[in-house]
């Protein structure tokens, strides 16, 4: 039994349409699973500094913002390393302790893969918000 034109036609859209999935399936990237830790530090945090609003945002897929006065000022992406938070921007890694109550401190930054306990940018908590 021969197919004809519009037959052949069909056919070729629906294997198309096949391959398509296929590689739609095939080429999914899986979510991250985030660490109980991690869950609990996704959200928005604030502080007020020199008259001025610093927040932070950590996003469930790891990545987040910092925001100065409700401009977005950074991007950068992020993860809790040995119980602290670690966010990376283009060329540092700044750290950040999990404090009891929920709010994070800044307590230090890792630059060429050395870390600095004693830069601090001053010593800001940043509350919790959301």
């Amino acid at each position: 039994m021969a197919l004809n034109e519009v037959q052949t036609r069909e056919m070729k859209v629906l294997i198309s349409i096949l391959i398509g999935l296929l590689i739609q399936g095939c080429t999914t990237v899986p979510v991250k699973e985030l660490t109980t830790e991690e869950k609990k530090v996704v959200g928005e945090y604030q502080s007020k500094f020199n008259g001025h609003t610093l927040k932070y945002v950590f996003m469930k897929n790891g990545a987040g913002a910092w925001f100065l006065d409700g401009k977005k000022e950074q991007a950068y992406s992020w993860a809790v390393v040995n119980g602290e938070i670690q966010y990376e921007d283009d060329d540092d890694i700044y750290v950040y302790s999990i404090n009891d109550d929920f709010s994070i401190t800044y307590i230090a930054i890792i630059r060429d893969g050395k870390r600095d306990d004693s830069i601090k940018f001053a010593d800001i908590t940043f509350k919790k918000t959301k």
